[in-house]
């Protein structure tokens, strides 16, 4: 055998891509509660995490948060992002390794609702969590705009000083809607 051959023996079938070593990671299972998982992540980063037992409306919602949610921007609500207090949106997903959420952007879901108010508040159904980021990734296949949220926005731009707060809300509080 040539070395020719035997290096395109190596490669496999014509049209297969090789896989390069060191590209796929070996993932551990998360054992136990992923939404428990997901609240230990996002408190690591400086979130709040929320659990309901039904559906929420806003008296609910401000009685477990504690915020006054009268002049509240976000998904099916009027109002100016500019000056609300606190955006709601919904997530699509809640990502437990990572503690992040999917936000997609859509009819009746605007995206300055987690961009503009200092406070975002996050609104993911029970049952729409999965345990890691690659099981994430199809709803990023949905057509739809979308953005992964990892706990409140920071930087340390700035003499390496952490900041929460300059670039989006300074405040991330993800509410786990049950039932």
């Amino acid at each position: 055998m040539s070395d020719r051959d035997t290096i395109l023996s190596r490669l496999g079938p014509p049209g297969a891509v090789p896989e390069a070593p060191g590209t796929r990671a070996e993932v551990p299972a998360i054992e136990g509660d992923l939404w428990a998982h997901f609240a230990e992540r996002l408190e690591a980063l400086g979130g709040v995490f929320f659990r309901s037992s039904g559906p929420l409306d806003d008296a609910a919602l401000s009685a477990l948060t504690g915020l006054d949610l009268g002049e509240a921007y976000g998904d099916g609500r009027p109002g100016d992002p500019w000056t609300a207090p606190v955006g709601i949106t919904w997530a699509d997903l809640a990502i437990a390794e990572t503690g992040s959420v999917v936000l997609s952007t859509g009819p009746d879901r605007p995206r300055l609702a987690s961009l503009t108010p200092p406070t975002h508040v996050v609104l993911v159904r029970e049952e729409a969590i999965v345990a890691h980021l690659e099981e994430a990734m199809p709803a990023y296949a949905s057509g739809r705009t979308s953005v992964l949220v990892t706990g409140p926005s920071r930087t340390a731009d700035i003499e390496g000083v952490l900041v929460r707060g300059v670039h989006g809300p300074g405040e991330l509080i993800v509410v786990c809607v049950g039932g």
